[in-house]
């Protein structure tokens, strides 16, 4: 209690934020440990927000504790604990009545190589994540692993029941880059739904560690939503009025929800995103179906008035992608070992490391970024004024004095990382880049993934190429890691290859873009850019309309390499 306590209150600045904060702490605490004593009956006159009703099988008692609480994003933070909790106590009792053996998983302890080996520590940039975040992935893993293990799907899909809980499924066959944008971005919104996530992806575990210890993401082997359900996208669910109480479609009974989001979207889709009753509208659906999206789409939860408090409390800091990374993205064994033996012999012995990452989007080679990369490099990845001068000193003594003690002393050495699927890039980087000693100061060495074949060689095989085969898969994460483990990012405008890796690292990239007179120009932050967002969303069923997204919240921008459509959280 008083660990908790101390976490919770840290970052309080006034005696008026402490009291609130104590309020949240001591209902969590009871949520945790007195659950039971606190569903009371149903209490009149509890009125509930947007947020609040899509919480399933909670009613107005039961978040009474809740209600009382005058923060809104401390209430939604405590709601969404207080529902998790009860979804979990409620399959806990059902699978303890039943005694069943017919469990899908078995606890086991955390066998990747990667958390056990301090693979997270290499990310010298990673932000903390903030208390309340940590509560609630500690209280969604508990609840995933408890669905996973009562609900058999197979038996589900035979018998045509509905599971005991509901569940978000996720696919996608773009490249990696769009890959993770999708997927975090579909499993924050299973955690502010209480939606157990479920993924197909063939060969998925040979890239990532389970994130969920005794629990699994993969889909049994011959499940069909397809089979089983007909299949709504939400706009046309919403078309059909499904969701409200008087509302007899037959189609909108044992539906899956399909919620797709790409550059064809249209308004109606955006809506899912920007509405707030949308989840409520969802809520006895029990499965819906992420399909195929290629967009980091959380944001545009940021844009809905009804979870906007609770994001706030959750990411203070507005990376989404970094956090939920840390929390969901622990590289396979075998791409773990892959990533640690690059870094200790190429980048670890550099005072510097420099990500360079290059999207050539017709797979040609086009000199105009080798001329652009190194007067990048000269600009934004020089030694301080102060590091510059101690330096030009240490190379003074040692000139005036070759015998003193200081002779030996070398220039700082930084090591360039180029990742692109064009191998002359790193052909001509490894002459030109090396030519910039004199001016920085600094010893340089050019280095990258280089797979030989017969007479020519590629480097790393990003974004996606040959993503149905394994081996070429690995090297892409791979790829994308090494990326992130730099200090200063270079990566080509657009790129959700980039994108994915400045998320993984926490740190806000230079973006690329060598036919404009500033070709290398600092991003807004290290979350990735939503390409095709919400704009002028009408929701009718809440009174509320979207008009200008950069009026709703200061810190939603539009994105410095697409300005046009896309929007971006600033840090």
């Amino acid at each position: 209690m008083s660990e908790m306590a101390h976490l919770l209150t840290a970052d309080s600045q006034s005696t008026r934020q402490c009291k609130q904060l104590s309020v949240w702490t001591l209902v969590t605490f009871f949520l945790v440990n007195h659950l039971s004593a606190i569903f009371t009956k149903p209490t009149d006159g509890l009125e509930l927000t947007a947020f609040e009703k899509g919480l399933r099988a909670l009613v107005q008692g039961q978040l009474k504790p809740c209600l009382t609480i005058e923060v809104e994003g401390l209430r939604a933070g405590c709601s969404l604990m207080a529902a998790l909790e009860a979804e979990t106590a409620a399959v806990k009792d059902l699978a303890a009545r039943r005694k069943s053996d017919n469990s899908r998983f078995s606890i086991s302890p955390d066998a990747c190589a990667y958390r056990l080996q301090g693979g997270p520590s290499l990310h010298k940039f990673a932000a903390t994540m903030h208390p309340y975040l940590k509560h609630v992935l500690k209280r969604y893993a508990t609840f995933h692993r408890h669905c996973t293990e009562y609900d058999n799907l197979r038996d589900v899909y035979d018998s045509k029941k509905n599971p005991q809980c509901r569940y978000v499924m996720w696919s996608c066959t773009f490249g990696l880059g769009n890959k993770l944008m999708s997927l975090l971005s579909t499993l924050l919104y299973a955690i502010i739904s209480q939606r157990v996530l479920l993924i197909e992806s063939p060969g998925w575990e040979s890239l990532f560690c389970e994130p969920f210890p005794g629990s699994k993401l993969q889909v049994p082997e011959g499940f069909s939503l397809v089979e089983m359900y007909t299949s709504l996208s939400f706009a046309d669910f919403r078309k059909l009025n499904c969701g409200e109480s008087t509302t007899k479609e037959p189609r909108c009974i044992r539906s899956v929800v399909v919620v797709v989001f790409t550059g064809e979207s249209k308004r109606q889709d955006h809506s899912f995103l920007v509405c707030p009753t949308a989840m409520a509208a969802v809520r006895e659906i029990p499965f819906l179906h992420f399909r195929n999206s290629n967009q980091h789409f959380a944001m545009g939860f940021f844009l809905n008035p009804a979870l906007r408090p609770l994001l706030e409390l959750l990411f203070p800091e507005h990376n989404v992608f970094h956090m939920l990374a840390q929390f969901f993205l622990s590289p396979s064994d075998a791409v773990w070992v892959q990533i640690k033996s690059f870094y200790e012999r190429n980048l670890q012995p550099a005072s510097r490391n420099v990500g360079v990452q290059l999207r050539e989007s017709k797979g040609e080679y086009r000199q105009h970024y080798d001329d652009v990369v190194p007067l990048c490099i000269l600009n934004k990845a020089a030694l301080c004024p102060i590091e510059l001068e101690a330096q030009l000193e240490r190379e003074k003594r040692v000139a005036q004095s070759p015998s003193s003690s200081e002779s030996n002393i070398s220039r700082p050495l930084v090591s360039v990382y180029i990742s692109s699927l064009v191998g002359g890039h790193y052909k001509s980087l490894k002459q030109s880049v090396p030519k910039l000693e004199p001016k920085m100061l600094q010893r340089f060495v050019v280095v990258a993934q280089v797979i030989s074949t017969d007479s020519h060689f590629k480097t790393s095989f990003t974004d996606g190429e040959q993503r149905d085969d394994i081996r070429h898969a690995q090297k892409a994460l791979v790829d994308m890691w090494l990326l992130s483990l730099s200090d200063i990012l270079l990566t080509s405008h657009m790129s959700t290859f980039g994108y994915s890796a400045q998320g993984l690292a926490g740190i806000t990239p230079y973006h690329l873009k060598p036919w404009l007179n500033n070709a290398c120009w600092q991003s807004i932050s290290s979350d990735p850019c939503f390409h095709f967002a919400p704009h002028q969303v009408h929701c009718p069923n809440d009174n509320f309309t979207l008009r200008d997204p950069l009026k709703e919240t200061p810190y939603i921008k539009k994105c410095p390499d697409l300005p046009e459509t896309g929007l971006q959280l600033a840090e």
